[in-house]
């Protein structure tokens, strides 16, 4: 793939996805840890990103850690950080109800934010949703009447899957979905990708440019799309979600990735 080799030497830096670029659930994808390493070793700048909140960056690194892939956590950005980053900046130890997992509502706890219990819901300033795998009745009743009673909604990313090592699963879109159906309201910001946002975190803290930058992705509705948005070289692997069909479809949209590779072992050029 002489075009892919050189591409790979004129860029300082990649922003990884991972579910579906370096794992599948908690079965890493053959070859990840060595094609990270190597692009470490040809002095490339990396970042991690991912749409999920329901870890801490401090888990992910340590999930990386256990399949080989060094990955330290100011190098992460997750849509839970992207969230208390962008609350941060707007309302600063606001009072927040989440729909969400421990490591969303651990970000944001560590960024200086309120949370409120399910009895006190309607106090809050913010209604902040993700993927929930112990979504329950009460939960969506608290969300609902927080967001009644005049709480903003800010949804941590828009997934309606994800890939796993079992098969397809549902993501934070079916949270949202279930609060938007019964609420009639609709997230004011979506902090995750298609959105720029932890795209533009991942480039300051690499301290690069778009034009120097790619992102390795699974999937063309998000991390192709962004990468497009933001100006970066877009390179879909097909271990995830999209397929080559997929790719063969948006030819000649603003979904088309530079480059389709099987797996990120083809970045070992």
């Amino acid at each position: 793939m002489p075009r892919l080799a050189e591409a790979v030497d004129k860029l300082s830096a990649f922003i990884f996805d991972m579910d579906g670029v370096l794992y599948l659930g908690d079965v890493p994808i053959k070859g990840a840890a060595e094609a990270v390493a190597h692009l470490r070793k040809k002095g490339k700048k990396l970042s991690f990103v991912t749409n999920k909140s329901t870890y801490t960056r401090r888990e992910y690194s340590r999930k990386l850690a256990q399949m080989g892939i060094t990955a330290h956590e100011s190098e992460i950005v997750t849509s839970a950080y992207g969230t208390s980053i962008y609350l941060r900046r707007r309302s600063p130890g606001a009072k927040v109800y989440v729909v969400g997992e421990s490591g969303l509502k651990r970000e944001l706890a560590q960024a200086g934010f309120k949370l409120l219990t399910d009895a006190r819901a309607e106090e809050a300033d913010f209604v902040v949703v993700g993927m929930d795998r112990t979504i329950t009745y009460k939960k969506l009743t608290s969300g609902l009447r927080a967001l009644l009673a005049g709480a903003e909604f800010i949804a941590t990313n828009p997934d309606p899957i994800y890939p796993t090592e079992t098969g397809i699963s549902p993501g934070a879109g079916a949270t949202i979905g279930a609060l938007a159906g019964s609420s009639g309201k609709r997230p004011k910001v979506i902090i995750g990708k298609p959105s720029p946002q932890m795209i533009k975190i991942s480039l300051g803290m690499l301290g690069s440019t778009p034009r120097e930058t790619a992102i390795v992705g699974d999937k063309l509705e998000t991390d192709v799309l962004v990468g497009k948005r933001v100006g970066l070289t877009t390179i879909l692997v097909l271990t995830g979600v999209s397929s080559r069909p997929d790719a063969e479809k948006v030819r000649g949209t603003n979904m088309a990735p530079d480059f389709v590779i099987r797996s990120i072992e083809d970045l070992v050029v």
